[in-house]
């Protein structure tokens, strides 16, 4: 892609900035052919006809609790990918990318990342630049993995210009499933699970000056999920794997400091958000097994107090979809703990009234570890692992298919938008994005940004494609 002004094509001199990767001619979008490592001119794109139809891909994967079945999606293949630069620790899902026919009026491919591919990565929005750091890579039967290969190393997306850019080196060994947030000037990285086990150490990334430092150790045992927000000073880590406590870190005098305790067992992978004033925690699980009842609390920290809130209306869960509105706290979906299967109700938290209302029945099927964020007036949701719904026609693939179990869980390929002011549902436009769980992302003030996550290929694999939805 041309960094300058305006070039014309040749073809039909149509103006355009975009250029072959090849040999550097211009070409419009209406000449140009989508190829693994960029658009090229029609003289030098090679990919052969048959790899850019749909296919019908099989495979046999382990996601997350039970086993899963291939031959599940339908999967828009282009070729193989080249060889990355830097080369992944397990096989990266191929860029399958969009496609100019199938995206829609809303969906746009992503650049193509110089990351592997990855989830349950450290992200943040910016203002300017999407950031992602760290994660874990895998592949295979055995994927996710306690000891599958976990990534140090992250990179900056720009939607404005369609862009990519890699960090320079972090001081942090691999990891995944870190407490992280955005100061307003750097990436705080705190803890998380290595290859080995849980880890205790952390560092801040300066995006504007491309820098890594080391912060100070914490007083906190080593853990990974732990709960982290940003309250415009300082940041509060709350339960994780390690244990029911929590510290709070100021990155200008570099110190931690523990907060109180409070009255709970240990919560893991708690769902958290800042209001303004405090910190609220939902949590229905702890790190030994499910609680008597999901709980919430708050924590003040002007008065370095906790205080009790309302029982949440919802049944115990792991990985639902979680945003701060500016005024409510909302949950939706999630995964039973107890083996009962995926879930699709949610509600809405007011911690000046101390009261929830349940959210109306919405068009997601049940699903948990999914995508999502708020836009100012809408929670967007997107991906997600759950069951396949067998209602829906999926080309090429048959209903009766001995391989399309109504038990499995898979990656899941739709969304939704939520609007609390009208309390309605929306359906969001869809796209032939592959298929994702655990998929990472933000909302740059424009657009949804999807990238990365656990797709089915012909087995598990990271995903290191994306794409950006304009609702």
């Amino acid at each position: 892609m041309s960094d300058g002004g305006a070039l014309t094509c040749p073809r039909d001199g149509t103006s355009t900035r975009l250029t072959c990767v090849e040999c550097q001619t211009p070409i419009c979008p209406k000449c140009a052919v989508r190829t693994p490592v960029g658009l090229k001119c029609p003289d030098h794109a090679r990919a052969p006809a048959a790899d850019r139809r749909p296919q019908s891909r099989r495979g046999v994967a382990l996601l997350v609790v039970v086993a899963v079945v291939g031959a599940v999606l339908l999967v828009r293949r282009y070729s193989t990918p080249q060889p990355a630069e830097f080369p992944c620790p397990t096989q990266t899902s191929p860029d399958v990318g969009i496609g100019p026919e199938s995206q829609g009026t809303s969906w746009s491919p992503l650049e193509r990342s110089p990351l592997c591919g990855r989830f349950s990565a450290a992200t943040a929005w910016t203002g300017t630049e999407f950031l992602v750091w760290g994660g874990q890579n895998c592949a295979g039967e055995q994927c996710p993995a306690d000891r599958a290969p976990r990534l140090a190393d992250g990179g900056a997306y720009d939607p404005e210009r369609n862009r990519w850019r890699r960090f320079a080196e972090s001081p942090l060994a691999g990891r995944d499933s870190t407490a992280s947030v955005w100061t307003g000037r750097e990436l705080l990285i705190w803890g998380g699970a290595g290859r080995t086990g849980p880890l205790a150490d952390g560092a801040a990334y300066d995006p504007v000056r491309d820098r890594w430092r080391r912060i100070a150790a914490s007083p906190l045992s080593a853990r990974w999920g732990a709960a982290a927000v940003w309250t415009d000073q300082e940041m509060l880590v709350w339960g994780g794997s390690g244990g029911a406590d929590g510290a709070r870190y100021d990155p200008e005098e570099d110190r931690w400091e523990p907060l109180p305790s409070v009255a709970t067992p240990a919560w893991a992978s708690p769902v958290a958000a800042w209001t303004g004033s405090e910190l609220l925690v939902f949590a229905s699980a702890g790190a030994d097994g499910l609680l008597d009842a999901p709980e919430a609390r708050a924590y003040d920290p002007v008065g370095n107090t906790w205080r009790a809130l309302a029982g949440p209306p919802l049944g115990p869960r792991d990985g639902p979809a979680s945003v701060w509105t500016g005024g409510e706290l909302l949950i939706w979906g999630g995964d039973d703990p107890a083996g009962d299967g995926y879930l699709d109700d949610g509600a809405a938290f007011n911690p000046a009234t101390n009261v929830w209302r349940p959210l109306p029945a919405g068009p997601l099927s049940p699903r948990a570890n999914l995508l999502s964020v708020w836009t100012g007036r809408e929670m967007l949701l997107w991906g997600g692992l759950g069951n396949p719904d067998l209602t829906v026609d999926r080309p090429g693939l048959s209903r009766n298919s001995p391989f399309l179990d109504p038990g499995a869980t898979v990656p899941l390929e739709d969304g939704a938008a939520y609007d609390p002011a009208t309390d309605r549902w929306r359906r969001l436009q869809s796209t032939s994005l592959l298929a994702r769980g655990y998929p990472l992302g933000a909302w740059d003030g424009k657009r949804l940004l999807v990238w990365g996550g656990l797709t089915l290929v012909d087995s598990i694999a990271s995903a290191s494609d994306g794409a950006r939805h304009t609702p």
